[in-house]
């Protein structure tokens, strides 16, 4: 014969481990809400930290071709070539903004044509072919040999001197921009090693010392 129980007769210690099936529900909703919040204030989280990630990645990237493309009037370049056992080509080019991209052997570069003509096509692609930056120089610095520059546009220049053998060359030049022929110039300033030639502007030497300091 099976007993009941009045709710009177049931012992405490029975009363107080006895959930009912509401009660875990109740809990159960009001344990829930506090996660549920939780997980959507990550996920807004991430999709903010996505979002800054893409605005900084796409500003980078106006960035570069607002600087490398064919609106930069003057770029200055340093750089050391040599074909004796072997092929060597290293150095930095300047963009418009002061920051120097250096570039090493392996960057498939394009070099002027014999007039020293480089298509504007072709600076972004050496731009695109260096592999790291060095230390940008200021505003006032970038203005100022800017404007030293452009006094020995027009040379005039030495004649070209053979003056070692296997030394490659080291030289220090500067590009300006042509608009209407979508081209650069390039102008020597300093040529040094299996041939040597100088700018004789006035101005050349205080271009070439601050240029042996940008590394």
């Amino acid at each position: 014969m099976t007993k009941v129980w009045d709710s009177q007769q049931i012992p405490m210690q029975v009363k107080s481990t006895l959930v009912t099936f509401d009660h875990f529900s109740h809990f159960s909703h009001s344990f829930a809400q506090p996660i549920s919040l939780q997980n959507h204030l990550i996920n807004v989280k991430n999709l903010l930290l996505l979002a800054g990630l893409l605005i900084l990645l796409t500003g980078c990237q106006r960035t570069d071709i607002s600087i490398i493309g064919t609106e930069s009037p003057l770029i200055f370049q340093s750089e050391y070539t040599n074909y004796a056992w072997g092929y060597s080509h290293s150095g930095w080019i300047m963009d418009g903004t002061g920051t120097p991209h250096r570039f090493r052997p392996s960057a498939k570069w394009v070099f002027p044509d014999s007039e020293g003509y480089l298509s504007a096509a072709d600076m972004t692609n050496n731009f695109n072919a260096c592999d790291s930056t060095l230390t940008k120089v200021s505003s006032a610095d970038f203005s100022l040999y800017s404007g030293k520059a452009m006094t020995c546009a027009n040379g005039p220049f030495s004649k070209q001197q053979t003056t070692m053998a296997d030394a490659g060359e080291q030289i220090q030049c500067f590009y300006t921009y042509e608009a209407a022929q979508k081209r650069y110039k390039r102008v020597i300033l300093r040529v040094y090693g299996d041939y040597s030639q100088d700018n004789l502007a006035a101005n050349t030497g205080d271009l070439v010392i601050w240029m042996k300091t940008i590394k």
